[in-house]
């Protein structure tokens, strides 16, 4: 499988994770970046919904996006410690 496919097969899988806990239209906003390969903006949009809405990301959506920052190669825990925090303050 190549990268691109283990990117895209674990956004699918984030994306139905966020199902009960995104809006539709939260849940679009992150597909529209997938959708068009961008996946930085995609991944960084979901942590922000988190953050600035102050959502709690259970568990399994924290190890999804530690796994998609790690394929994409991007610094994980920060992504994991920025939703580690989020809407528990």
């Amino acid at each position: 499988m190549s990268d691109f496919a283990v990117v895209e097969s674990l956004f699918c899988r984030l994306l139905s994770a966020l199902n009960g806990v995104f809006s539709v239209s939260e849940i679009a906003e992150v597909s529209e970046f997938v959708d068009v390969g961008e996946y930085g903006l995609a991944l960084e949009t979901a942590v922000d919904i988190f953050v600035e809405e102050g959502k709690v990301a259970e568990d399994d959506v924290i190890v999804l996006v530690q796994s998609l920052a790690n394929a994409m190669e991007l610094p994980a825990a920060e992504y994991s410690e920025r939703l580690r925090t989020a809407g528990r303050e």
